[in-house]
This record gives C-alpha cells, sequence and structure tokens, in this order.
C-alpha cells in the first residue's frame, strides 16, 4: 500500500496535495493552501525520494514497543492530539498522555494530523516558552 500510495507521492503538486489518499479530513484539507501546500507537496516528494522505509518505521512505531518503558520518560511531555486525525488516532493520544508520567494533554476534538499544527502553533509555541521559563527559573533554583 506504502509503495503504490508513493506512486502519486513522488510528483505531487501543491494543488495535488489535498486530494492525496483518504487519510485526510476536511479540517486538514482546509488548511493545505497556499504555502503551506507547497510546504507540504515538497515534503511529501522527499519524504518518499528514497523509498518508504522511513514511512514504514513510522508506521510501526504506532504499533510496535519503542524499546523502552514510558513510565521510565522523566522529561516533561506535552501530548497535541487532534480528534479529527485520520493518521494517528485520538486513542493513541490519549493512551500516550496516560502512559508517559505527568504528561500534559493537549486532546483537540475539532483538529486534525495537520490543522493542529496551523491552527494550534501559538499554542504550542507559547506552552514551550512557559517550559523553558519555568525550566530556567528550576534550574536557577538548584544552583
Amino acid at each position: 500500500m506504502l509503495e503504490r500510495t508513493a506512486v502519486h507521492l513522488r510528483d505531487v503538486t501543491p494543488e495535488a496535495v489535498a486530494a492525496v489518499g483518504d487519510r485526510m479530513g476536511d479540517v486538514d484539507k482546509s488548511v493545505l493552501t497556499g504555502e503551506y501546500a507547497r510546504f507540504m507537496a515538497t515534503s511529501l516528494r522527499r519524504a518518499v525520494s528514497s523509498g518508504i522505509a522511513g514511512w514504514r518505521d513510522d508506521d510501526l512505531a504506532l504499533v510496535k514497543h519503542w524499546g523502552f518503558d514510558l513510565a521510565s520518560i522523566h522529561t516533561p511531555v506535552a501530548v497535541w492530539q487532534g480528534g479529527e486525525d485520520r493518521v494517528v488516532s485520538m486513542a493513541h493520544g490519549e493512551w500516550l498522555a496516560g502512559h508517559v508520567p505527568g504528561a500534559q494533554p493537549h486532546l483537540l476534538p475539532a483538529e486534525g494530523h495537520l490543522s493542529l499544527s496551523t491552527n494550534r502553533l501559538g499554542e504550542v509555541l507559547d506552552g514551550l516558552v512557559a517550559f523553558h521559563r519555568s525550566r530556567a527559573t528550576t534550574d536557577d533554583l538548584d544552583r
């Protein structure tokens, strides 16, 4: 299936990127315009330019053990997941947030796989800045 899909991705244009496969719902298709469509078309072409091995490994990571225990993670983690995501299910985001100690879940039912990164980018960046500031304060206290 990946090989068949890769054939279409090797030459995908910005105008056609939203029509690739059935893995995108309306919310994701709605953000695939303009510069973002050009970026995604370029990314997809590059992703399959040397084969499907990376794509296959990414898909397998959803169903195989990652080689470490999620409970051993002590670094702060934020899980951002859209309920309209047809690539990675909301159930997986919920599961991941529930298995990483202290994970901050951001489970957004109206967002998709792509729309989350475009519609919520400011919130994601604000969260990273807040995390950095809290770490800087904690690190200062530890000295």
